[in-house]
């Protein structure tokens, strides 16, 4: 692709595109209130006919008289001041939850403990890695083999670790 091209593609795309949008505006309908369907001014509610014409801009008196009759302020406020339904919920009893055990404290005896716990799932980590890696090496998958005694040396040195912190804390 040369230089040319490069720069012709995008800015005749630009061109259609803009093209296609200047056509789509100048062509789309422009709906104005005044030339709404008959069915949809029919559903709008009318003015009363005493109610006098007013245009924007102009300023005109509000008096208690002129305003048409319908649900006043007192109306709203007194329904504000009825007390609301309460839920169901609130009908029931209130459910009683067991009480939060304190914390164990972590002490030497506690933290041996998990060190021990550690310590079993790690050497039955190590077990199950040994025999994938002699699978691996029976199908003859040198990777997966060199992986795995990767993983494996990892694990063991954790494991020295581990035995020698638990053997620290058994005393």
């Amino acid at each position: 692709m040369n230089s040319r091209s490069r720069i012709a593609f995008p800015l005749l795309g630009c061109l259609l595109g803009t093209a296609w949008l200047v056509l789509a505006l100048a062509t789309s309908p422009e709906i104005l209130p005044s030339e709404e369907p008959a069915r949809v001014r029919s559903a709008l509610p009318t003015p009363p006919p005493s109610a006098p014409s007013w245009e924007p801009g102009t300023v005109r008196a509000v008096s208690p008289e002129s305003v048409p009759p319908g649900p006043r302020l007192q109306d709203a406020t007194a329904a504000l001041d009825e007390p609301l339904p309460e839920p169901e919920d609130a009908r029931s009893p209130p459910q009683v939850n067991d009480p939060i055990e304190p914390e164990k404290p972590q002490t030497a005896a506690w933290r041996h403990g998990k060190l021990v716990r550690i310590t079993e799932l790690l050497d039955r980590d190590v077990e199950r890695l040994e025999r994938e890696r002699e699978r691996a090496r029976e199908r003859g998958d040198g990777a997966e083999a060199r992986r795995l005694d990767v993983q494996l040396s990892r694990h063991r040195a954790r494991l020295g670790s581990l035995r020698a912190e638990t053997a620290s804390l058994a005393e």
